[in-house]
């Protein structure tokens, strides 16, 4: 914690407290300001906080620089009398008010906890899967749970590395090392393998990790040996072997005394049971391997075959209820789901279960349910202080609000997860908010603090190398499907990283994701105006519409979305294409049911298509609706767009005056400024005209066009030739010559 004059900043929570108020920073905001705080009297130049804090890229000298901006105008700091952050012309910043570290009750707690020296009682040999060596007895009280408040230790569980040469026992060192991160939760801060996947496990534990785990799996006389290490900071490592027959008897039963061994507890260390039925247990676990190496449809004949072993085997019908809706098969997925009766309240499979019906609800569009799931699922994570559920939680709560069209129920939501697990692990949900057709728009979230591309686009292509390391296709799937949907990336990388994710979702049976990705490639289709090809994206799509609604209408919106681009995209608006279009975006529009962003996009497309016609007056209403819609729930962009579309009307009415009105001071699109330079120029203003595109060329110059050059050329002509050229309507670009953000740059 720091203090400094009034303020006082988390720098884990990202917080910053003042008077009674407290403010949550965005991500970089608030690794800038801890930067400053640990550096304070000190010349930090820009290139040092650019290397220090930013992905080398173009867009990063921008992005400190709207950061130190935001910081300024949150701590009130003026750039000419600075209070905190003093510019150092031609060299960076300072931060010059006094700085004071203050250490938190739970930091001192921490401080004595590691005092207690560990210890180990090894009183003799007992079975660990068969024969077991260097295992433990335990006492029979309950270890405590950690308070949420308390500074847990960190720990990383790296991959069980199988050199047995047996491809078929990958799963077992999988299995282990995902019961170990899970049953370590109430003792560890457990750390998220991903995100240090180019590290060594030392280089880890030098900079991030207290204790580290590592494994090895080898078969030695016909046996398999389990060679542990662990390492603690400033100790030698620990080794120790655990020896099996067959691999047979539970992990849990390896897992507890691991769990032992690495926290320095003597008492019992409970963790879920999966069955007493041999079979049953191999083939769950042997089901949970191929559900992240092979996919939900290689995963789903295990999880039968374990219930066809053990029918009250509730792990395996849960994860076979939440892969069978994925695959397309909704009503068995809830016939399983309803199944599964008499889970022990207290448990992690109880919160799994809620976390899975709850997705399930929110894929079918019954928020109520979700909300119901959702309760349940938090408070048990929550009593049991599982960080990485409770996160899944919140991740779940922040989907919610997202549909609900709550932005600050979404937003809150996901700092809560990232405080809990960090922003690698939600690098696809990211990359999905950052389009606004295909899926609920992008929210007063078009400039959220959660969404940032840049973090994003390094999240994911780490991420990528690891799990094509590690052959994890599910998890390689999503992350394909994340930079395919970044806008930072180039437009060839993220057509490939699509046609990988497309061709492994249908490998994977993954009706799900196969559907998310082709509504995706539809949208991004029709933003290099091909609405030919966005078509036969659609066409492959496997809908029901009994159960999920939302996606049918996202189906239909970019149906008539993709007609529309091929009506307008030559001089010559093509007849048969312009009355599909208007059609459905009509019959769009008579839905009773519709939300209020896709009604209002929708009615924003119409009224692109009745501008192509001339018909202002039935647009100019259409674009009004609209726009109090976007005002309503804080679309900054997507007003952005009604208000250059109303100004293209005025401009095409004669209207120079209104038009001109309707820009403000500083436009926020380029075609705003287009509009008022062209304004400008009609009403003999050519002086204003010629200066506001200038500025806007330097402002907007990688979208700057040749047709846009080509209307500069033309008003210089006229302001130095005092006169020149008449202008034409016909010399600007359209309203719906763009339809994407402004941060896209179509190559």
């Amino acid at each position: 914690m720091y203090q400094f004059k009034q303020f006082q900043f988390n720098p884990q929570l990202e917080t910053l407290k003042w008077d009674d108020q407290s403010r949550i920073l965005r991500p970089k905001v608030a690794q800038l300001l801890a930067f400053f705080l640990a550096n304070p009297n000190q010349l930090l130049t820009r290139e040092h906080l650019l290397s220090s804090l930013w992905l080398h890229g173009e867009y990063r000298d921008a992005a400190l620089t709207q950061s130190i901006q935001e910081l300024r105008k949150i701590l009130c700091d003026n750039a000419q009398q600075p209070e905190f952050i003093k510019t150092v012309p031609q060299k960076g910043y300072m931060w010059v008010a006094p700085v004071k570290s203050v250490l938190l009750p739970a930091e001192q707690n921490n401080t004595k906890f590691w005092k207690i020296k560990y210890s180990l009682l090894v009183l003799g040999f007992i079975s660990v899967i068969g024969i077991a060596i260097g295992s433990v007895y335990y006492t029979k009280q309950q270890a405590p749970i950690a308070s949420s408040e308390q500074q847990l230790p960190r720990l990383l569980v790296a991959s069980v590395e199988n050199l047995t040469g047996q491809t078929q026992l990958d799963w077992w060192g999988y299995a282990l090392q995902q019961q170990l991160k899970q049953a370590a939760h109430p003792y560890f801060s457990v750390l998220d393998e991903v995100s240090f996947s180019d590290q060594s496990l030392l280089d880890v534990m030098r900079h991030n990790a207290d204790i580290g785990f590592s494994g090895k799996l080898t078969q030695q006389q016909q046996r398999y040996v389990l060679h542990y290490q662990i390492n603690r900071r400033e100790q030698p490592p620990q080794k120790g072997q655990l020896i099996s027959e067959d691999l047979h008897t539970p992990i849990n039963e390896i897992v507890n005394q691991l769990v032992a061994i690495l926290s320095g507890h003597t008492e019992s260390v409970w963790t879920e049971s999966i069955s007493d039925v041999r079979q049953s247990r191999q083939n769950y676990l042997a089901g949970l391997h191929a559900l992240t190496y092979q996919g939900v449809g290689a995963a789903l004949p295990y999880f039968k075959a374990a219930l066809a072993h053990d029918e009250n085997n509730h792990a395996a019908q849960l994860e076979l209820a939440n892969g069978l809706w994925k695959v397309g098969s909704w009503q068995a997925a809830l016939a399983h789901f309803e199944n599964i009766d008499n889970l022990e309240p207290n448990s992690y499979l109880f919160i799994r279960y809620h976390l899975y019906l709850g997705r399930y609800w929110l894929y079918r569009g019954d928020f109520a349910q979700v909300e119901v799931s959702l309760k349940h699922a938090m408070a048990t994570a929550q009593a049991l202080n599982h960080q990485r559920l409770l996160a899944r939680s919140y991740q779940l709560q922040a989907d919610l609000g997202w549909l609900q069209l709550n932005w600050q129920k979404h937003s809150k939501a996901m700092h809560s997860a990232k405080v809990l697990l960090g922003a690698g692990a939600f690098s696809n949900s990211e990359s999905q908010r950052a389009f606004y057709l295909a899926n609920p728009p992008q929210a007063g979230l078009e400039q959220s603090a959660e969404l940032d591309m840049v973090d994003n686009l390094k999240v994911v292509t780490k991420a990528i190398t690891y799990y094509h390391q590690q052959g994890q296709q599910a998890s390689l799937m999503l992350s394909y499907f994340a930079l395919g949907q970044n806008y930072l990336a180039t437009l060839s990388v993220r057509e490939d990283a699509l046609a990988q994710a497309l061709d492994m979702a249908i490998q994977q049976n993954n009706q799900y994701i196969k559907n998310s990705i082709l509504l995706y490639m539809a949208f991004y289709a029709i933003q290099l105006h091909q609405g030919e090809r966005a078509l036969a994206y659609l066409a492959r799509l496997s809908l029901d519409e009994q159960a999920n609604a939302q996606l049918l209408v996202q189906q239909q919106f970019l149906n008539a979305m993709a007609n529309m681009d091929i009506a307008l995209s030559s001089t010559m608006v093509e007849q048969e294409a312009w009355h599909r279009a208007t059609t459905a975006f009509e019959l769009l529009l008579l839905r009773s049911q519709l939300d209020p962003i896709t009604r209002a996009n929708t009615q924003l497309m119409l009224a692109w298509l009745l501008i192509a016609k001339q018909d202002y007056a039935r647009a100019l209403k259409l674009i009004t609706a609209a726009r109090l819609a976007y005002k309503q729930y804080e679309l900054t962009d997507s007003r952005a767009f009604t208000r250059y579309t109303q100004m293209y009307i005025q401009v095409a009415q004669s209207n120079y005056l209104h038009a001109i009105a309707m820009m403000g001071v500083e436009p926020e699109q380029k075609l705003e400024a287009l509009y008022g330079s062209y304004a400008y120029a009609q009403l003999g203003q050519t002086d204003k005209a010629f200066t506001l595109l200038r500025n806007t060329k330097r402002q907007f110059s990688r979208q700057w066009q040749p047709q846009d050059e080509a209307l500069a050329d033309k008003i210089a002509i006229r302001l130095n030739n005092g006169g020149g050229r008449s202008l034409t309507l016909a010399q600007l670009p359209p309203p719906y010559s763009v339809y994407c953000q402004s941060e896209w740059v179509l190559e």
